[in-house]
């Protein structure tokens, strides 16, 4: 057997060691590949307002999934099926430049796609918005691809070294490192619920200046610009005006850590939201509600 046979013939091995912890997730929005991350938890790059997602598993089955939760700085939403039956891709060791890694995702009908994909750079922080960074990623010299968006950037030993997103920076594609992703889905799966809770109020997120801060160490909240008639926040005392910076103790830094916090099955539970009004910090006890559904 020459060289180039042998060199192949590892390459599939080891995506075919990884294909079955990369799924299909089909959200109202669009379709993206998924990653297979512990016991019935899928991180992906799908998008979504809806309770629930449709998950091909990669052999004409589609199931259902419950959406737990956003990881807002790395634009990934939170995932699980209940009974999934497929393995957890193995996080790797973050990989150096000039390493040769293969992207692993799902193709339109499902099917399996593969192409080498060398690690250009390894490096951060990179900033994902206002408020958001990632601390460290992976940039792959490839293209962003529609069939790679949320799978996995893989090893020779078909190990996950990250998931794949569809940001391209100077004809590379960027990778969250599978450390980072794994440790932020778990977090956001013990925090998340499958109900998402309604407070009723329209929001921007802000810097904080200093003398805004009322002690804390926050740099920035969501300012309240709307406050709905008859909804959980004004029946709480919410007010247009006021500064979000926490909620139930945690803070809130931007709108989609707020959307991770109300799926935390808190609907019908009464929630301490802390603003600041002017420069002091008050407490607001918010009885949150489930979503309306939107007719149509």
């Amino acid at each position: 057997m020459n060289t180039w046979t042998s060199l192949s013939n590892e390459i599939a091995a080891a995506v075919d060691k990884a294909a079955p912890s990369i799924v299909q997730v089909h959200s109202h929005r669009r379709v993206t590949a998924g990653i297979v991350i512990a016991d019935n938890l899928i991180a992906t790059p799908a998008a979504t307002d809806d309770d629930t997602v449709a998950v091909l598993t990669g052999e004409s089955q589609t199931v259902e999934g419950a959406v737990l939760g956003r990881i807002a700085n790395m634009g990934l939403t939170v995932v699980r099926v209940d009974g999934l039956n497929r393995p957890a891709l193995v996080a790797a060791q973050e990989p150096k430049p000039g390493q040769l890694g293969v992207a692993v995702g799902r193709t339109w009908s499902g099917g399996v796609m593969a192409t080498l994909a060398p690690i250009a750079v390894v490096g951060g922080p990179l900033r994902t918005g206002r408020t958001g960074a990632i601390d460290r990623v992976i940039r792959i010299q490839h293209s962003p691809h529609g069939a790679l968006n949320g799978g996995a950037l893989i090893n020779a030993e078909g190990q996950a070294l990250g998931i794949i997103t569809s940001v391209a920076i100077r004809g590379t594609t960027v990778v969250i490192p599978a450390s980072l992703a794994w440790a932020a889905a778990r977090q956001a799966a013990s925090q998340g619920g499958v109900k998402q809770g309604f407070l009723g109020v329209s929001s921007m997120p802000v810097s904080l200046p200093d003398r805004q801060r009322a002690g804390r160490s926050q740099t920035s909240g969501l300012l309240v610009s709307n406050v709905a008639a008859n909804s959980p926040a004004e029946n709480g005392g919410l007010l247009v005006g006021d500064l979000i910076v926490g909620f139930d103790g945690d803070a809130i830094e931007d709108a989609e850590s707020l959307v991770t916090r109300l799926r935390g099955n808190k609907v019908g539970t009464a929630v301490p939201i802390t603003v600041i009004r002017g420069t002091t910090a008050v407490d607001v006890s918010v009885t949150v509600s489930e979503r309306p559904k939107i007719r149509g």
